[in-house]
């Protein structure tokens, strides 16, 4: 089965050409490399099991708010 995360080069500069990226630019290489391991880290997120657990909701904090 194929990773669902799985980008390819094409559909990578694609996707920045339509952000208004410059696919010119000699970083792209380097930017589609961090953009798979970020998908691949994305991955491991989407593979833990958090059946039964609560979601978690931090107490809202109101520094420097009104009295």
């Amino acid at each position: 089965m194929a990773d669902k995360f799985w980008l390819d080069k094409e559909a990578f500069l694609k996707i920045a050409e339509t952000s208004g990226l410059d696919t010119a630019d000699r970083h792209m290489d380097e930017l589609y490399a961090f953009v798979q391991q970020m998908l691949s880290n994305l991955k491991d997120i989407d593979d833990l099991n958090l059946e039964g657990m609560e979601p978690f909701m931090p107490p809202l904090s109101l520094k420097g708010g009104s009295k």
